[in-house]
């Protein structure tokens, strides 16, 4: 044998690893975006969705910045439904779609780089809208004067959405309804969420039971943390805003960071709880859509969150025995200060096109246009008019979060 014809099949062999790792990877890379697609598909699966509006035509957008865009509402809601808990956490036949438990419309910014966090405590009194359930086709005529927290029966987050957009003139752009194993399920997922307590919160109700300083929630104890009310501010359901600011604070700081982002061992579990525990609006139903959303809101952080609750007073006096334990708004301060946040006016006293970013180095401020008062005790004049002014909290504060104190007034 010559010495070219030894060579021969050498040549060829080298000639076909090129190939061989072409193909091979090539496979892997097919596999990889077969298996991608699958997750997609399954987190596409976990997410129930609903219609945005139960039938009501929503208010105008907001105006728009120099480049033509307006701001974004996403309306926030927790049912306390008991629903696949076992008879967990008590009220065992609530096991249906529950009460909007939890109110929070987040109004972001035209540039998407600050927002304000609106809270609705679950027993204001409103009118409640005509309402029909999106699966049922059942319609709910419109009452007068009853408490927020019923919307949810009367239609599902769709009559929530227009519950909400009839009271503030917010058009409601995107919502999420979150239960009680969402909460759970999630703040497991990002490894826990640190808050700072002034002093120690005991709660027999929600078995809340936390010392003083710092403390890294679990997921059942940030479900506790949320849901206690008894032993915070005077014990009413206003005074739980306090908790569910901090919370809220705590867990976007913790999502936001890119330790949590970045490491797939954190992010996918977090995507997993996420869409395993929401019910979204149609426009949101999709593991891509959400990640749209979050593109959209990456710059904001903590800090440029402002956490406000409209001032309020309670109805010892209302002619139905049934809702003297409630709470109304105070007019006409309530809705200046949903003018201001529709209008993108500073809550912080700075000048007009600020936008309703807060002061990051201001805890509290003034907003005089608005003539605001602080929320009052159980015990304060009906008016509330007292004291110009309302509390504007920002997401990274280095407050600590009160205890009792007797008064809404923190």
């Amino acid at each position: 044998m010559t010495t070219d014809e030894q060579r021969t099949p050498v040549r060829r062999s080298r000639r076909r690893w090129p190939k061989i790792i072409a193909l091979t990877l090539g496979g892997a890379l097919v596999a990889s975006c077969g298996a991608g697609y699958l997750y997609l598909r399954h987190l596409d699966h976990n997410i129930q969705h609903a219609p945005l509006s139960a039938g009501n035509p929503p208010p105008p957008p907001g105006p728009t910045d120099s480049a033509g865009h307006s701001a974004m509402n996403i309306l926030i809601i927790g049912t306390d439904s008991r629903a696949g808990l076992g008879g967990a956490y008590g009220d065992i036949d609530n096991t249906g779609i529950g009460n909007n438990d939890v109110n929070i419309l987040l109004h972001v910014s035209p540039d998407r780089d600050s927002a304000v966090a609106l809270s609705l405590p679950r027993d204001t009194l409103v009118d409640l809208p005509q309402c029909t359930d999106p699966k049922t086709g059942e319609v709910y005529r419109a009452r007068t004067h009853r408490p927020l927290n019923e919307a949810l029966g009367r239609g599902g987050p769709s009559c929530v959405s227009d519950t909400v957009e009839s009271i503030t003139h917010l058009k409601v752009d995107h919502f999420a309804l979150v239960n009680f194993q969402g909460v759970k399920d999630i703040t497991d997922a990002v490894g826990g969420v640190e808050v700072n307590l002034c002093r120690p919160i005991v709660d027999r109700e929600s078995h809340l039971n936390l010392p003083a300083g710092r403390n890294t929630l679990t997921g059942e104890q940030g479900l506790e943390f949320v849901r206690t009310r008894m032993a915070v501010q005077d014990g009413s359901s206003l005074g739980r805003f306090t908790m569910q600011r901090a919370f809220l604070a705590a867990l976007l700081k913790k999502v936001t960071s890119a330790g949590t982002l970045l490491d797939p061992t954190t992010a996918f579990p977090v995507i997993e709880a996420a869409t395993k525990s929401i019910t979204v609006d149609d426009g949101l139903a999709g593991t891509t859509k959400l990640v749209e959303l979050g593109t959209q809101l990456k710059d904001v952080k903590p800090a440029d969150v402002a956490f406000v609750q409209p001032l309020m007073r309670y109805t010892p006096d209302d002619p139905n025995p049934e809702l003297r334990a409630k709470a109304a708004f105070v007019q006409p301060q309530a809705d200046r200060l949903f003018g201001l946040i529709l209008a993108d006016q500073p809550l912080t006293g700075g000048s007009p096109g600020q936008g309703a970013s807060p002061s990051a180095s201001a805890t509290s401020a003034v907003v005089q246009a608005a003539d605001i008062s602080p929320s009052p005790s159980p015990s304060a004049s009906p008016s509330g008019t007292s004291s110009p002014g309302v509390s504007v909290h920002t997401g990274d504060e280095g407050g600590c979060v009160q205890g009792w104190t007797g008064s809404l007034d923190q």
